[in-house]
């Protein structure tokens, strides 16, 4: 049984929508103003850039990794799918509960109150960054009426959320052209003394050049987040790993550009001490319209991030609750081709953690929690490799072991990084096992057989 409707998710997405999906939830609020954190934390130009790049190819590697995962295995639910195929149904479970509870809805939430906060900047005059700005009712109000908005878009078919996804993606990368291109003005016109000696005053402690790795790993999380629909996908075997690859090498080009544009006009100094880069370049490019381009970037942005999360994160809980390792009314298929029960309850969901002030706190809490799972991911993949080495490979991530063993080393060390560093990961971890406790109480036993195929 596919679902409990008897409906079954149809292959109507094509390259361009997989490519929308990866660039459009990867390029959130990070590039606007992570980049200033960074160049505090290294303390240069050089090395600030060399972050943002390292990042990138550490993005690359784990998304060649779920590549060749998708592609083996083209069913919707992501790690989900993945980590119940080669490690075991308890960690599929554990996964798809941290999901739902925390991590996809919780960054559904923050997501949805950056956009309401950015456009609150411009409709109440607000302050984004300003404290307490989150707590704002009226913000929380557009969070929530965004969340919701966009559930009932996406329940009226997938193709309209891709639609959706796809005019916001080009939106947002046509605003941050725009600032890279008021950067290279600024290069061209005496900005380029920046880069004479790039590394000058460069903080040479490893630990220093790992926290800036967290901040700009944040900024490149959603490259794996494709594969969580990949049952949707049309010609899985070939769109998905170009997808994933076109889509993460343009998320690196646009960051690495971008980065350049900030240095360009910005002085080090001036980069460490703002919270948002993107606007203190377009107040001195172009003046004070600048502060009310940007918000609506920014707005822009988040806004299609948060519709992209909506979708992928659906397929997760629908593929679980299929497999009766959820419960069963999430794997309701509407007759529009659609997880339209997974997509209402997740929306809800999100909807009510966006009420407490401070719930993006406990997010971060779990921040160490998605390397984790990342990391697994790739576990499975060489456990998938040994076990079925017959399996149909359209695409073989390649050198192999070494892509795969380079990635797990350093989400080896960001894993071990935040339980040595931040108390609260311990938390993160405890809910886990709280998850398993669940699942050998209520979901040990599947009530429904697992689905190797969709409809085309």
């Amino acid at each position: 049984m596919a679902s409990t409707s008897g409906g079954v998710l149809r292959r109507s997405l094509g390259l361009i929508d997989g490519a929308a999906l990866i660039v459009g939830i990867t390029i959130g609020s990070g590039i606007f103003a992570s980049p200033g954190r960074v160049v505090e934390q290294v303390g240069s130009v050089g090395m600030a850039l060399a972050v943002w790049v390292v990042g990138g190819l550490l993005s690359l590697a784990g998304a060649l990794c779920y590549a060749e995962l998708g592609a083996a295995l083209p069913v919707a639910g992501g790690e989900y799918a993945y980590l119940s195929r080669t490690l075991g149904r308890p960690l599929g479970f554990m996964f798809t509960w941290t999901q739902f509870f925390v991590m996809k809805t919780g960054s559904q939430a923050i997501i949805s109150i950056v956009f309401a906060s950015y456009l609150g900047s411009v409709l109440f005059g607000l302050d984004p960054r300003g404290a307490g700005v989150d707590g704002d009712w009226r913000i929380k109000a557009i969070a929530v009426a965004t969340i919701l908005l966009l559930t009932a878009v996406n329940c009226l078919g997938v193709r309209q959320g891709a639609v959706v996804q796809v005019v916001f993606t080009a939106l947002k990368l046509l605003a941050l052209a725009g600032i890279i291109a008021m950067g290279f003005a600024a290069f061209f016109q005496g900005g380029s003394s920046h880069f004479v000696d790039p590394f000058a005053g460069s903080i040479a402690a490893p630990s220093a050049f790992g926290l800036a790795m967290i901040t700009c790993l944040w900024a490149y999380d959603g490259w794996n987040n494709l594969n969580y629909v990949s049952e949707e996908l049309r010609e899985p075997e070939r769109n998905l790993p170009r997808a994933i690859v076109f889509g993460t090498l343009g998320v690196m080009a646009v960051y690495v550009l971008a980065n350049v544009a900030y240095l360009s006009a910005l002085t080090p100094a001036q980069m460490a001490g703002s919270r948002a880069v993107a606007t203190n370049l377009a107040v001195q490019v172009i003046g004070p319209i600048g502060g009310v381009l940007v918000p609506i970037a920014v707005a822009i942005s988040t806004f299609g991030s948060t519709n992209g999360s909506l979708i992928t994160g659906a397929r997760v809980f629908y593929a679980a609750a299929r497999d009766g390792q959820f419960p069963r009314f999430f794997g309701y298929v509407s007759p529009r081709a659609v997880p339209a029960a997974a997509l209402v309850a997740q929306g809800a969901w999100a909807s009510m953690l966006v009420l407490p002030g401070d719930f993006g706190t406990l997010v971060d809490y779990f921040g160490f929690a998605a390397w984790l799972f990342y990391a697994l991911a790739v576990v499975g993949l060489m456990i998938l490799r040994a076990q079925a080495p017959d399996l149909p490979r359209p695409y073989k991530v390649r050198p192999y072991p070494l892509v795969p063993l380079v990635f797990l080393a350093a989400s080896g060390f960001l894993i071990v990084n935040s339980l040595l560093t931040t108390p609260q990961s311990w938390f993160a971890l405890g809910f886990m096992g709280l998850g398993l406790g669940v699942y050998f109480l209520f979901f040990r036993v599947p009530r429904v057989a697992v689905p190797t195929t969709s409809q085309p």
